[in-house]
């Protein structure tokens, strides 16, 4: 008998209201210690990434078999999809390091992923009032706290746009680990989002801000329009690992016409990408899907597999 993970009633009312849930286990703490051990030598070789050029390191789910079954375990998909709907595809992964000394990350919302430089990573042709259309899970691969630069979420704001993400600004990465005015590193890796406020004059309310503290191997599920962001690291010795896992549900049209996108000053070829079928079905066939890795598939495949329509994930 296979195990469910879905949301309970009381977790999907508690989302709906604050646009993030959780944190939930995936891993026990020294299990995730070991499996990261491995994963941060394997993501040394690039030759097989679907960005092999690029400093980001995007999407490794699509060449390594660990970070494949991580992005499609289903105590992670089962609650996406009780979200999103029994149809899922991921979309990306992107590492989130905070190392002693780091800057804050700006609060911030997104949806589309414009990210500043050019037109939206994501389009829905299906939208429903009042559900979201994409979802990320920030999973810990080391334990995440307020002194190290846990992410922190600002409950009941997805219902909201307080900032504009499809302005775009420009990338200054002279500007990366600055005082800002109130004398606090600052910035999102080179991008200044106070630039995207709708009211400049409008400060969060910080003392309403929910700081995710989790252990190694935890994750936790928030909507991008939820407003978020994380404190400065403010040790010496500790170093925040995070991989935020993305999707959509399979009306999402992804990277739409585009060979190439923009981000962080670089120029990402689509040559190698694909998204990943993690739950349900693929009937809108808008995107390059590709099924989840079986276990001895370590490769790096081009990404264009096409599915056959008996092809489905329960």
């Amino acid at each position: 008998m296979t195990m469910s993970f879905q949301l309970s009633d009381a977790e999907m009312k508690f989302f709906e209201e604050n646009g993030y849930v959780g944190p939930f286990t995936l891993f026990e703490p020294e299990e995730m210690t070991e499996i990261w051990q491995q994963i941060r030598m394997d993501i040394l070789d690039t030759d097989a990434a679907p960005f092999p050029n690029s400093k980001l390191n995007y999407d490794r789910h699509l060449d390594l078999l660990q970070l494949n079954q991580i992005f499609t375990n289903p105590k992670l998909t089962d609650r996406v999809a009780s979200i999103l709907g029994p149809d899922v595809l991921g979309w990306r992964s992107e590492w989130f390091p905070k190392y002693p000394g780091d800057e804050a990350t700006d609060w911030h919302q997104a949806e589309s992923f414009v990210e500043f430089e050019g037109t939206e990573k994501i389009e829905p042709t299906a939208a429903e009032e009042g559900k979201p259309w994409e979802l990320t899970a920030w999973i810990a691969m080391s334990d995440a706290t307020r002194a190290n630069g846990c992410l922190k979420v600002m409950p009941g704001t997805h219902h909201t746009w307080y900032f504009d993400e499809k302005r775009n600004i420009p990338f200054e990465p002279e500007n990366i680990n600055q005082l800002n005015t109130v004398g606090k590193k600052s910035g999102f890796f080179g991008y200044d989002w106070d630039r995207l406020k709708l009211d400049e004059t409008w400060v969060p309310d910080e003392e309403k801000a929910v700081h995710m503290e989790v252990k190694a191997g935890q994750f936790f599920l928030f909507t991008s329009r939820c407003m978020h962001g994380s404190n400065p690291n403010s040790t010496t010795d500790s170093t925040r690992f995070g991989w935020a896992t993305r999707f959509v549900p399979t009306h999402v049209k992804v990277y739409a016409n585009q060979d190439s996108f923009q981000h962080f000053g670089e120029t990402l070829n689509l040559d190698r990408y694909s998204t990943v079928l993690v739950k349900g079905k693929d009937s809108y066939k808008h995107n390059r899907v590709r099924l989840p890795m079986q276990t001895g598939e370590q490769q790096g495949s081009n990404g264009q597999a096409v599915l056959k329509d008996e092809d489905a994930l329960v």
